[in-house]
């Protein structure tokens, strides 16, 4: 069995992790920042925009 100490630390390293992989791949993709949503916006390049496909979220590109 795994100490609360122990445990703790792995799942907050996994988070770290992801986390720190997000912001490497936004870099080279859009990654949608609304709370709760974690998807790559796809881009439009017609309409001059990048759309979130689970929640809808709008990104307008300059």
């Amino acid at each position: 069995m795994l100490t609360r100490t122990y445990h703790s630390s792995v799942v907050g390293r996994s988070a770290s992790i992801r986390r720190m992989r997000r912001r490497s791949q936004a870099t080279t993709k859009l990654y949608c920042r609304t709370n709760g949503c974690t998807s790559f916006l796809e881009l439009q390049p017609e309409r001059g925009v990048a759309v979130c496909p689970i929640c809808e979220y709008t990104l307008h590109l300059n």
